[in-house]
């Protein structure tokens, strides 16, 4: 009688976790959907940051984009900085790839592309772009992006999309 008890409490525990195993499965592949951002499409920014939010799951760049003669803040109609939030790689590999808070402290300016949220708030997802620093205190020139200044630094992998570039779809 023991013997039968320890069988079936070894294929409840074997069934249990199966369970479990299906169930984080599930609940991963909905946190990593991108299924609110356009990515079709990339808006490319130059823009000061904010703050950096070293999240476990996905590391979070805060930022306010510069006007396109890179001499001012962009704001809304109120007279509020635009802040957008875009969404990027887990924080072990912007790690890796020697993005911290230290290295994008307050008043950097960054240029990346974004694919922009389909609801049209100020927030994305950096997809495979490029990252680049502007060296402190030098801003691009007027319609350029820190990648044209000389001793920008670029982090990770990837270079700056055309803004508009519709990314190729696998089929």
């Amino acid at each position: 009688m023991k013997h039968r008890i320890t069988v079936a409490a070894k294929k409840l525990a074997v069934l249990a976790s199966a369970s479990t195993v299906c169930l984080a499965a599930g609940s991963a592949a909905a946190h990593h959907s991108y299924a609110m951002y356009d990515g079709s499409v990339y808006r490319v920014f130059t823009g000061v940051m904010v703050r950096v939010v070293p999240n476990a799951a996905h590391f979070e760049m805060h930022f306010v984009p510069l006007n396109d003669k890179r001499d001012a803040l962009v704001r809304d109609e109120s007279g509020e900085p635009v802040v957008w939030v875009v969404q990027m790689e887990s924080a072990a590999t912007a790690f890796k790839h020697g993005i911290t808070r230290e290295t994008f402290p307050q008043g950097t300016v960054m240029s990346m592309g974004v694919h922009p949220r389909r609801d049209g708030k100020p927030a994305g997802d950096r997809g495979d772009s490029g990252l680049f620093k502007c060296p402190m205190g030098k801003t691009p020139a007027p319609g350029k992006h820190c990648d044209s200044v000389e001793g920008a630094q670029a982090f990770g992998e990837g270079d700056l999309p055309p803004d508009g570039a519709v990314r190729k779809r696998h089929e």
